[in-house]
């Protein structure tokens, strides 16, 4: 019985040449066929492999930050409302003085029409006021400027995105100069400075025989604190160009 097992497990071993054609030593036993019917078969399979590659790459940036634009349509809205503000703010109201003999709300165009006869006072304030004055009225022609440069910035057309891009970061940084005079102007009001006409002479309410940070927010307008949220608001969206 053991000799008759051996005997069938010797039949069912494979021989040396049929192992050899089973691994693929005899099946091509010359040159193998081609993998292509031929040329224009295989040009037009690697013209379908580029394409379908082409438009995964396109999806692909098309929902990748890359694509993002540095400034969408809500940034172009925003940045227009927040210049057209500064623009109009010239001819808005900056300062409203009361007082027995005077009342009377001034623009910033009527501001710097009376800054002749505010100059006449600076003298009993001392170097502080006339630098104040000086100050302000730089501001307020810097805001109105910056606004209508940021407008016109904003819709001049460009030949490409970079270089639009480039130009409106130029002007919004301009925004950066008002800005600074509103923090010099608030830093000399806190530090504060002898007006000693506006109580006797004029007898502004809300002033006295000094003027600080307090005075400041009791006779200025919506005119005036309308200008600094539109400088900060076009001058952070500098950061994002």
């Amino acid at each position: 019985m053991a000799e008759e097992n051996k005997k069938n497990e010797k039949e069912d071993e494979i021989s040396e040449d049929l192992r050899y054609k089973y691994i693929g030593f005899d099946i091509f036993p010359k040159k193998a066929k081609g993998f292509w019917k031929d040329e224009e078969e295989k040009r037009k399979h690697l013209k379908k492999v580029k394409e379908e590659r082409s438009q995964a790459a396109l999806l692909d940036r098309d929902h990748s930050l890359v694509k993002v634009s540095a400034f969408s349509k809500t940034d172009k809205i925003v940045v227009s409302i927040a210049s057209f503000l500064l623009a109009i703010c010239l001819f808005l109201p900056w300062f409203s003085l009361r007082g027995e003999n005077l009342h009377s709300t001034y623009t910033g165009l009527g501001f710097i029409f009376k800054l002749g006869t505010l100059f006449g006072y600076a003298p009993l304030g001392g170097f502080l006021l006339g630098l104040f004055l000086v100050l302000l009225l730089l501001t307020i022609l810097s805001s109105f400027g910056v606004g209508v440069l940021n407008l016109v910035s904003v819709y001049k057309k460009h030949n490409d995105q970079e270089s639009y891009l480039a130009n409106l970061k130029k002007a919004l940084k301009l925004n950066l100069i008002p800005l600074s005079l509103w923090v010099i102007l608030i830093i000399i009001a806190m530090i504060g400075m002898p007006t000693p006409f506006a109580g006797t002479l004029l007898a502004v309410k809300g002033l006295g025989d000094g003027f600080n940070v307090i005075n400041f927010f009791a006779v200025s307008s919506y005119g005036m604190w309308l200008c600094l949220p539109c400088l900060i608001i076009n001058s952070v969206k500098i950061s994002d160009l």
